[in-house]
């Protein structure tokens, strides 16, 4: 998955996850057009997200009428990343979720 070229591209939440790099983390915004219309790729944020240095990817669910804002992090900070994008002004309703970094094997 190419992050951060601004191109919207038409998948699943299924190829999202099949996309993920196990050494990354992950928070993902997922937005359900049908409830919520206001999409969650505005200007705004995104610029915010270019501006603060995050790798991210808008994808839209033609099928299911959703659309996500993947954000690849470094691992560990997945939580603190969340707080500071819900904390720009997403809806509360948004939903959201954490991929973890598998831990490294220590030799």
């Amino acid at each position: 998955m190419k992050f951060s070229d601004l191109k919207i591209i038409e998948k699943s939440f299924s190829w999202i996850k099949n996309q993920l790099d196990p050494a990354m983390g992950y928070v993902i915004f997922e937005n359900n057009l049908n409830k919520q219309p206001l999409s969650l790729f505005s200007e705004s944020l995104t610029a915010y997200l270019k501006k603060a240095g995050y790798a991210f990817k808008m994808v839209f669910d033609a099928q299911q009428a959703k659309e996500y804002l993947v954000i690849q992090v470094d691992p560990g900070n997945e939580d603190e990343i969340l707080g500071k994008v819900m904390g720009y002004g997403l809806p509360k309703d948004t939903v959201s979720y954490l991929y973890k970094a598998k831990p490294h094997d220590k030799e």
